[in-house]
């Protein structure tokens, strides 16, 4: 997630989170008709289960393994500061992750700064290098596709108030390190581009996480992850 709100922890490892970036700056996504329109990968997915998953919290919104499925829960929490997370434990050079889930959210937040998120990473020390995924501000019911490398952090806003299923899919793209492209329920969305990350072939670690600082009701606000694939 954004270098300039998160630092996790487990286990007496510390997980802070700074306030500071804006993350209101996307705007509605379009589909843009262009030449080179990006294809659904054709390279081989790798399965990741619920054992591939460390499941931790800092206060009361802990996540769980959902019984009878591949899938797991990462509630918010409702302390003052909150951070919860399912965090791959190994690792793997990927250059794209899917999903299908669905982010609860709302509008009960105090700030932007809470929000829920699914992504890969490539540093899970200080949680400032690469990443690619989704995220949720839960002050505006907002889901945006997003991207961190190199000191810089864009979003765009995918939809508003959608807590529905869908699958998720972010692409990097081997032509443009610099590019991912974006997808919902198979269907291209948007191409992001942050010249200074680098996405494709990286050594990333598949992340879901929600950070929470405060607000009305946090009922009902989770991040639902099942069939969990990298590649």
């Amino acid at each position: 997630m954004e270098n300039s709100i998160k630092t996790l922890a487990m286990s007496g490892c510390l997980l802070l989170l700074s306030l500071g970036c804006s993350k209101d700056s996307g705007k509605p996504a379009t589909v843009a008709a262009q030449p080179n329109f990006p294809k659904i990968s054709t390279q081989s997915l790798a399965s990741l289960g619920q054992g591939a998953f460390s499941l931790w919290g800092t206060c009361n919104g802990h996540p769980y393994d959902i019984s009878g499925t591949n899938g797991i829960a990462v509630p918010v929490g409702n302390c003052s500061t909150d951070i919860d997370a399912a965090q791959e434990s190994s690792g793997q050079t990927a250059s794209g992750f899917q999903f299908n889930g669905a982010f609860k959210g709302g509008t009960a937040a105090n700030s932007s700064a809470s929000e829920e998120a699914v992504f890969m990473a490539d540093n899970v020390t200080q949680w400032n290098g690469d990443e690619m995924g989704f995220v949720k501000t839960l002050n505006d019911n907002a889901l945006k596709g997003y991207l961190q490398g190199g000191g810089a952090y864009i979003t765009q806003v995918i939809s508003v108030g959608d807590n529905g299923y869908h699958t998720f899919k972010c692409q990097a793209r081997s032509t443009n390190v610099h590019q991912v492209d974006f997808y919902i329920d198979g269907t291209y969305r948007f191409t992001m581009t942050n010249n200074s990350g680098h996405y494709y072939g990286n050594f990333d670690y598949f992340v879901g996480t929600n950070h929470w600082y405060g607000g009305g009701s946090n009922t009902g606000q989770q991040i639902e992850m099942y069939n969990m694939v990298t590649y």
